[in-house]
């Protein structure tokens, strides 16, 4: 927890990490207040909510770092945890820090040096539901001034959920990964840092079961369609740092490429209505310059530079099918076969496909920068002033097409006909805003202060290609003559989200940092913010932008070492974000009607997080054993609604994990477990068809671990 600037932030070492079972960015959630991300879905299903501002389907609500390396895309944020040296939460907007703009708050994680540890460790963990993990690190220095690593891991599980139609795992996951770090001294003051670093993930995904309104409870997964997710992840990075007395420079220069293939039975039934089948394929270059001052003065100051590219390129092709064509389509002609002057239309297709590509090119910069003055007027006042101008111009480059076969009656006459559409084009956006920030401190010894911030933050707008299969039935079903020529880019385009963020906390460390504390309260007032809803025919999901919001709410920290070996943290957040001004059109029936969702509060986003770490360790004299650990943690998290309409929400519940572990000389022994009270909890919502999923909860794990270090 940082004592030195005013931000609400949360650093968490490698023995936090360790004894709190953190794997993946999804356990940081809860333990950090206000800070949210569900387990559901897939490894591309990371969806962070910070303060109640999230984005499950529209671009970064939060910048993700890795080794000063960003991540453009929210489906490479879900990664296995190793080599990690320290990270760090900073919530709010950073956009005069960062190069990444972040409307809710920035991630950053740093791995081990070989600079800082030369030797080499292994870990081997086996447990519940077929766990298996293996990691192995080894560093080591050539000279004094060259340092290598080289460190991998391999990580399976068979799986919590069984799909119903096959009996098959609905979840099964395996992952592996490695990293190669080369660092360079190559003057006192001028240091290099080259990684290398791939992540590959495949697994069974989706395991959505249908909810029984009647008994209150979410079935086993049941679907006849394969459910399932891979992906590839591969990052170069160079890093030079050049430091004075006076100034330090920064360069990050990154290539990050990225390529998944998603397969999904978007009805989660064992009819066949339709599937989707997703192709992703990224490259990302980044540079990003950084000069801040080094001086001891009362004036420090810093200024940044970035720029990057993104090439996304989309084959997404989705299969209307034979339930879908029966139950949906055909009623529709037959409606229409109900004039008396039109014929009746059979479709005569087992399977409608509706292939679609799609290539984004968004690129973009920023110009970023912060000054400090300290002790202004009187001793332990200070104020900081930041401003970021920020540009972002998204272009994207679409074609989709299909067609359907048809018998056209008229009495004993039925004559075969074809109908067919085709949507190609190009289309962009341009997006341009000056971020200002400013912060007053005031310290009145060198443990504790006060501070107060207000700072403006945006997200960018972009493109629902998710709707392209929507829009081409709609335009299919709607070959007529007088019927209106369709705006393409108006209909799927949606529109930037803004903020304006107050913030008022208190800071302070005691007993020689024996205790640390922290407490904040927040205010946002958010407008156009960008909220994921499923489009009225059920073929998909849209953003669009939902008026205002507010979102005010407290958060507090509190670290204590209690002496004779015992540790406390505590964590938790609360957060109030509601609906100022927002309507929407919603299918009640067969009519469509004006819906005021003023007062409700927004979904996805828990109202409470409460984190609480408690640990112990014993060192023994003269013992078979060096000493043991005990380690056990309280999660608590909700309520959570679903919807806008607050019609369905998940309860405040809470999970219990527990640690403990023997170590001798290098070599350590834990048995651990997860959710021991086996708390029967949701972690995802959604309708397909006029049917309520859910994906419930992982249930009670455990395992045993065994770690050496040499």
């Amino acid at each position: 927890m940082s004592q030195q600037i005013p931000i609400s932030s949360t650093v968490l070492t490698p023995n936090t990490i360790h004894a709190a079972q953190m794997n993946s960015i999804r356990d940081l959630s809860v333990f950090v207040p206000n800070f949210f991300i569900p387990d559901y879905g897939s490894a591309m299903s990371s969806v962070p909510y910070i303060r109640g501002v999230g984005s499950r389907s529209s671009g970064q609500s939060m910048a993700l770092y890795v080794d000063h390396v960003p991540y453009f895309e929210k489906s490479t944020f879900d990664f296995d945890f190793y080599d990690i040296r320290q990270i760090e939460i900073l919530r709010g907007p950073q956009g005069t820090l960062y190069g990444r703009n972040a409307l809710g708050g920035i991630v950053n994680m740093y791995t081990l040096s070989p600079f800082e540890y030369q030797g080499t460790r292994l870990s081997a963990t086996g447990g519940s539901y077929g766990l298996a993990k293996i990691r192995a690190a080894h560093y080591d220095m050539i000279n004094e001034k060259i340092g290598w690593s080289v460190s991998g891991y391999y990580n399976h599980t068979n799986g919590f959920f069984t799909n119903q139609y096959n009996h098959r795992s609905a979840d099964d996951k395996s992952s592996a990964g490695g990293r190669v770090r080369i660092e360079w001294l190559i003057r006192p003051n001028l240091h290099a840092q080259y990684i290398f670093n791939y992540d590959y993930v495949d697994q069974s995904a989706f395991p959505y079961g249908l909810y029984d309104p009647s008994t209150g409870k979410t079935l086993q997964p049941d679907y006849n369609d394969e459910n399932r997710y891979s992906r590839s992840i591969a990052n170069n990075s160079l890093l030079l740092d050049y430091l004075t007395d006076k100034i330090q420079l920064t360069s990050s220069s990154s290539y990050q490429y990225f390529s998944d293939d998603m397969k999904m039975d978007q009805d989660f039934s064992p009819q066949s209505y339709f599937s989707l089948a997703q192709r992703q394929n990224q490259h990302a270059f980044n540079e990003e310059i950084v000069i801040r001052s080094k001086t001891s003065g009362n004036y420090q100051w810093s200024f940044g530079l970035t720029s990057f590219i993104q090439k996304l390129y989309t084959d997404a092709p989705v299969a209307f099918k034979e339930d879908g064509l029966k139950n949906i389509l055909q009623p529709v002609f037959d409606q229409i076969a109900q004039n008396p002057n039109a014929p009746t239309m059979i479709i005569t297709n087992d399977v409608m496909d509706i292939p679609g590509s799609y290539n984004t090119k968004t690129w973009g910069g920023a110009l970023f920068h912060q000054s400090t003055f300290n002790h202004l007027f009187v001793e332990g006042l200070s104020i900081t002033a930041g401003l970021r101008a920020d540009f972002e111009r998204t272009d994207l480059d679409y074609f989709t097409h299909t067609h359907l076969d048809l018998d056209m009656v008229r009495g004993p006459m039925r004559i075969p006909i074809s109908i067919a559409d085709t949507l190609k084009g190009k289309t962009s956006l341009e997006f341009s805003e000056i971020l200002p920030k400013i912060a007053l401190k005031y310290a009145w010894n060198d443990r504790q202060f006060v501070y107060a911030t207000v700072s403006k933050g945006y997200k960018a707008g972009g493109y629902n290609i998710q709707m392209f299969s929507d829009l081409m039935q709609t335009q299919l079903m709607n070959q007529t003559p007088s019927a209106p020529e369709v705006n393409v880019s108006n209909v799927i385009a949606y529109q930037p989200e803004h903020s304006v963020n107050y913030e008022i906390g208190y800071q302070a460390s005691f007993l020689d940092n024996r205790l640390r504390t922290q407490l904040s309260l927040f205010y946002m007032d958010i407008s156009d913010m960008q909220l994921t809803k499923f489009v009225p025919s059920g073929n998909g999901r849209m953003i669009t932008n939902a008026g205002e919001v507010t979102s005010k709410g407290a958060e507090l920290s509190l670290q204590a070492y209690l002496g004779k070996g015992f540790g406390l943290d505590i964590n938790y957040g609360y957060a109030h974000a509601s609906f100022a001004d927002y309507t929407d059109s919603v299918k009640i029936g067969n009519a469509v009607q004006e819906v005021d969702y003023k007062g409700k509060f927004v979904p996805y986003a828990p109202q409470n997080t409460v984190g609480v770490n408690g640990n112990y360790i014993h060192s023994f004299h003269h013992a078979f054993i060096d000493h043991i650990r005990a380690d056990v943690q309280y999660l608590g998290t909700g309520k959570i609604y679903w919807d806008e309409a607050n019609s369905l929400f998940q309860n405040f519940y809470h999970t219990l994990n527990a640690k403990i572990g023997i170590a001798r000389n290098n070599v350590g022994l834990e048995i651990w477990g997860k959710n021991l009270l086996n708390t029967y909890y949701h972690t995802f919502y959604f309708e397909s068809f006029g049917n309520q999923f859910f994906q419930k909860g992982k249930p009670f794990q455990w395992g045993v671990s065994l770690n050496v270090s040499l």
